[in-house]
């Protein structure tokens, strides 16, 4: 009985420390989350936490077209991560610009040769960036064809990516800006469709 009594007497005092630290943080509140200047400081969806400190470092993932408003960009996601926090406002720096993988998939059903080119390269502000571009053809092609693609393919987006800072390697015109590029470069070596996967902090 006296050890029931032990057993009690501990799982109360466990009780009320539990009940302190939980008065001690409070309730969660509500901070606005904002993207950078240079994407014209759009206010996105509220995040919560208990305090101010427990937010830089952490990253949502959202749809593109929340952030441009063109129902063009619903296929696309955009990464962030809280740089700090300025009284309720966190302040975002965009890490990742990808395409959903289902949109990917759907194109990807209709080619009969695929190439893949992922490389990785530095900005002028000295951050690692990874991009991964697919390259789809209509026709299968030789061994050749295929590695004069991927060459073509690597110089544009070692050279986009070195000659930027990373602010201007993740604007959101990038992706499409490198596709049309490289596709336009390829034309004379075989006619392809290129997606540019995803581009991201390495």
């Amino acid at each position: 009985m006296a050890n029931k009594k032990k057993v009690v007497a501990v799982k109360k005092q466990m009780v009320k420390k539990k009940g302190t630290a939980s008065q001690r943080k409070g309730k969660k509140k509500w901070f606005k989350t904002v993207t950078p200047a240079h994407m014209n400081s759009v206010e996105l969806s509220e995040i919560m936490a208990y305090e101010p400190a427990e937010l830089p470092g952490r990253t949502i993932k959202i749809p593109l077209k929340e952030v441009t408003g063109s129902m063009r960009d619903s296929s696309s996601n955009i990464k962030f991560r809280i740089t700090k926090v300025q009284g309720e406002t966190c302040q975002l720096e965009p890490i990742e610009l990808s395409m959903q993988n289902s949109h990917v998939q759907r194109i990807e059903r209709r080619a009969k040769e695929r190439v893949l080119a992922v490389i990785d390269e530095t900005t002028k502000d000295k951050q690692n960036i990874r991009v991964k571009a697919y390259i789809l053809l209509n026709n299968r092609v030789s061994r050749a064809t295929k590695t004069a693609i991927l060459a073509v393919a690597t110089n544009i987006i070692t050279t986009y990516v070195k000659m930027r800072e990373s602010k201007d390697v993740f604007a959101v015109t990038t992706p499409k800006v490198l596709a049309n590029t490289i596709k336009a470069d390829i034309k004379n070596i075989y006619p392809a469709s290129v997606l540019i996967w995803r581009i991201s902090i390495k």
